[in-house]
């Protein structure tokens, strides 16, 4: 004890000089030797690593200390303040790292146990200044315009090739198209130069009139007379497309030869293939105006990813009153119809969900997310507590709770033998310990809140992201899951490169944005994913990249929804035992709400929902056909053909902090008439940008105290053209998993 005292003391006065270096030594060695203090001693290592500005260190150390903390709090009355300056010390090391979400949650997470910290909430403002000096130097040196179609994709889907050969029978059988037998022979007709010219020039003047039906009666005689003349074809094409023939324009142009075909030709075919909607021929015809003009139509290429997502996600929105359609902003969702406020606007239900690492003690199916609590796990010690009456009223009215493990390994619990045997056929049998040991420390990791040794020893936070790596560890298992049933299926021993394009094809739905390589922020854990991958059964193989793992890393990140079952066993109980007398006794018993479990989902259309502060639509939870699922529900009446957006953020931040925000996590300032008429300095007219003089400050709206004006008339005019609406609607807050 007297050398621990000593090394204490050595420690201690080597910090409070300045010796940082020397002092960190000496508390690894009280963090070796004394194990039971040694929460303390990772908090005085983590601030002199802070001092020597070794941020990841700092990070790695208040990580540590915030799970020892939480593992033996009902066995240290300090812990919560432990807890609370760990949180400090990571927020500070988030924020040196530009880690400026991760750092708002752990201040928010000290906040909950010291909701008036002076440092926590100097902390906070050193982050907003220093988000905001950021997206100053950000928004004045880059252009906020980006083009969406430069982002997206032509790549042809697997099994277009089928697909594409439908669609060419359905013009021959439905519409007649065939190839023209003018240019498998020479024309035999003598010319008349003369004639044809005429012909053409009465033409163009009948379209230029638009007397449409003469037009093409004139120029159909000049193509009579010269049948292989590609100008008169494209003329009378031009022609048909005024009037709207679609498949007469199809007709004209695909008797031209490919190579005599013009770029506008193939764009022009495209839009005429879009109007008859054989979508695989016009995404072929509008691909090839891209590449003939050298990426330089952008109107072909917006078209191609028009044509695309319609194709896309026509099929997921038939019963829906909405679409989705590309902007110039990319992917968005309409209204096909008028939705009064409180209505559905849609529901979605997830391709992959993970429960959420802090709440994996809250029993629920790992399949598809249904609630699994029982009476224990609601009442816990208060069920010692209760007289016959109250417990046989438990017993007989709180749902029957079925809980199936997995036969083999144990690790993962369902509500149903048929979820169970959905959640193998899908994607565990692929990282199932029984037949994948590698994947035993996925869910250790998971267990320990992503917490793991490191292949030399070291007891490290091995994962680092804000959501569980069950959700990269399951797209991948899905993949490869249904790339070895098609392998199987065609008889062969490993896929095909078509059969993985196939498997990877739903996944491309969601877009990934990122500028930080997620191997920077946890590099222990790539070693692990490849090694659960490196055998999936049956002599398959699934290479997990760098590329691979920050391209999922981010699609998950950017596209991830928050949500938990809507519906328990405690609901039902609560509706069971409303008629019951007996259950005035259990009213003591009932006054802490029932624990959720927190799942993150990636679901395709709540991915295409665009951001807007000024919202029209908000998330909820929703039980859809017995499953957990989410919905959108109207925040106003949304008119037809209105776009619905959503809110990633809490819009009750200031301007200023919400576009740094939205900027940081998802690269775009947002435009939204919220941010329209509401200010960002008090110095600054919010109306007609005048600037106060001497560092005064305009006076601000009497209500919402978020626009100045410089006098009256501009807070009149800004009342009139729309910070009347702004200032008397709610604000939303995000359940948006960033």
């Amino acid at each position: 004890m007297s050398d621990l005292l000593h090394i204490e003391q050595e420690a201690e006065k080597l910090h409070k000089d300045g010796h940082f270096a020397d002092a960190l030594i000496k508390y690894t060695e009280l963090i070796n030797l004394d194990s039971f203090n040694s929460v303390k001693w990772l908090l005085e290592r983590a601030e002199c690593y802070l001092e020597l500005t070794n941020w990841n260190k700092a990070l790695e150390d208040g990580k540590k200390a915030i799970q020892e903390s939480q593992t033996y709090k009902d066995k240290n009355t300090s812990a919560d303040e432990f807890i609370i300056r760990a949180s400090i010390l990571c927020g500070k090391a988030c924020s040196k790292l530009g880690f400026y979400t991760e750092a708002l949650e752990y201040f928010k997470d000290g906040l909950k146990l010291d909701s008036k910290n002076a440092i926590i909430i100097q902390e906070l403002k050193l982050l907003q200044t220093t988000i905001l000096n950021e997206q100053k130097v950000e928004s004045d040196t880059q252009d906020c315009t980006y083009s969406a179609v430069s982002l997206c994709s032509q790549a042809i889907y697997p099994g277009d090739d089928q697909l594409l050969n439908l669609e060419k029978e359905i013009l021959t059988i439905k519409y007649k198209i065939l190839d023209d037998e003018f240019y498998n022979r020479a024309s035999q007709a003598k010319k008349d130069v003369q004639l044809e010219a005429h012909l053409v020039q009465a033409a163009y003047e009948c379209l230029i009139a638009e007397q449409l039906q003469d037009s093409l009666n004139l120029i159909s005689k000049a193509v009579s007379m010269d049948p292989g003349n590609v100008f008169y074809r494209s003329f009378r094409a031009q022609v048909y497309f005024n009037m709207k023939q679609w498949h007469k324009v199809i007709q004209d142009y695909w008797v031209i030869p490919k190579p005599k075909r013009k770029p506008e030709v193939w764009k022009q075919g495209g839009k005429a293939l879009l109007e008859l909607w054989l979508p695989v021929l016009a995404e072929f015809w509008l691909r090839k105006a891209t590449q003939l003009s050298g990426g330089n139509d952008e109107e072909a290429a917006f078209l191609f990813q028009k044509v695309r997502v319609r194709r896309l996600y026509e099929p997921l929105t038939e019963d829906q009153p909405i679409k989705v359609d590309f902007t110039k902003f990319g992917r968005a969702v309409f209204a096909k119809c008028d939705i009064p406020k409180g209505h559905t606007v849609m529901t979605d239900i997830p391709m992959v969900m993970a429960q959420s690492l802090g709440s994996r003690d809250i029993p629920a199916c790992c399949n598809c997310a249904v609630s699994l609590i029982t009476p224990k796990a609601y009442f816990n010690d208060k069920l010692e507590l209760m007289d016959k009456d109250q417990l046989d009223l438990v017993q007989e009215y709180w749902p029957n709770v079925s809980i199936e493990e997995c036969t083999h390994c144990k690790e993962e619990i369902y509500c149903s033998k048929l979820c169970r045997k959905e959640a193998w056929d899908t994607y565990h049998r692929i990282i199932c310990p029984s037949l994948n040991p590698a994947a035993a420390k996925i869910y250790s990791i998971c267990q320990t809140k992503g917490y793991g040794y490191t292949d030399d020893g070291q007891w490290t936070e091995i994962w680092g992201g804000h959501y569980s790596p069950m959700i990269l560890v399951k797209i991948w298992a899905i993949i490869a899951s249904q790339a070895q049933d098609m392998m199987t299926k065609d008889g062969l021993t490993e896929p095909t490169t078509e059969h993985w394009a196939k498997a990877k094809a739903p996944f491309r739905r969601f877009i990934a944005y990122g500028t930080m390589p997620a191997i920077k922020r946890m590099p222990h854990i790539l070693p692990v994913f490849q090694s659960v991958f490196a055998t999936c059964g049956g002599g398959l193989k699934f290479n997990i990249t760098e590329e691979e793992f920050n391209g999922r890393y981010y699609q998950a990140a950017c596209n991830l929804q928050c949500f938990s079952p809507s519906i328990t066993p405690y609901h039902k109980f609560m509706d069971n035992i409303k008629e019951d007398i007996r259950a005035i006794g259990m009213l003591k018993y009932l006054t802490e709400r029932p624990p959720e479990a927190q799942f993150a989902a990636m679901c395709p259309l709540h991915a295409c929902s665009n951001h807007s502060c000024f919202n029209n639509a908000e998330v909820c939870d929703l039980d859809i056909n017995g499953r957990p699922g989410i919905q959108m529900i109207a925040k106003r009446d949304i008119k037809k053909e209105e776009e619905i957006c959503i809110t990633y953020i809490d819009t009750a931040m200031p301007k200023l902090l919400r576009k740094a925000w939205l900027y940081k996590s998802f690269n775009f300032w947002c435009s939204c008439q919220r941010c329209e008429f509401e200010g960002e300095q008090p110095n600054e007219c919010t109306n007609c940008h005048l600037k106060a003089q001497d560092g005064k400050k305009f006076l601000a709206c009497g209500q919402c105290k978020r626009a100045w004006y410089c006098g009256v008339v501009c807070q009149k005019e800004a009342w009139k053209k729309g910070h009347k609406i702004i200032c008397q609607t709610d604000h939303s807050q995000s359940r948006i998993h960033v």
